[in-house]
């Protein structure tokens, strides 16, 4: 519970930081965050809904935190596994998954639309991190922002361990699906 309150505090520190240069930061009101592995044995699914992003774009960054622990699975076992085992959510530095990147199209977010866009940024998972980029669609509509995307990665490139037993399992390579909405940060 400390580190939650402590990692939020650090989270809400750096968003009033980029409140106070930017001008326009956009903040999600949700954001869910979900994955998919098929394996022969059995595919695996879960959801997180304890995710937070933000957008900038005084400088056109964006960012999301994912807590492990956040992702619900089916079956509470393959959820426990999951953190204990294969992602070790309990350890220092492994607590959260995040993305920091750059949205590498200019983008007026005060015109409704649909807008293709790519990211280039640094995926932290596992406590590994990975430059990637990454495809999205922003849809914006009345002064709200959607943004959806869907990539793959590699269970090794996060040094994800997965015992010999499981291999028929675990797929090597695990789809993740976001989906964010944004809406303007007014200071109070």
């Amino acid at each position: 519970m400390k580190n939650n309150i402590f990692l939020f505090s650090i989270f809400y520190f750096l968003f009033s930081i980029a409140v106070s240069k930017a001008q326009t930061v956009y903040i999600s009101e949700s954001t869910e965050i979900s994955f998919f592995s098929k394996a022969p044995i059995e595919d695996i699914d879960a959801v997180n809904k304890m995710s937070t992003s933000i957008i900038t774009l005084h400088n056109d960054s964006i960012a999301f935190k994912v807590p492990i622990t956040g992702f619900v699975f089916k079956d509470g076992l393959m959820q426990r596994h999951f953190n204990s085992n294969y992602m070790e959510s309990d350890k220092k530095g492994f607590e959260n998954a995040t993305l920091k990147g750059k949205i590498n199209e200019d983008i007026d977010f005060k015109t409704d639309g649909e807008f293709k866009v790519t990211c280039t940024g640094t995926l932290k998972m596992h406590g590994v991190e990975q430059p990637r980029n990454f495809e999205g669609v922003f849809i914006v509509k009345e002064g709200k922002v959607n943004l959806t995307s869907k990539f793959k990665v590699l269970v090794a490139d996060h040094k994800i361990k997965i015992p010999g037993d499981k291999v028929m399992n675990i797929g090597k390579e695990i789809e993740v699906s976001v989906s964010a909405n944004y809406k303007l940060y007014v200071k109070p």
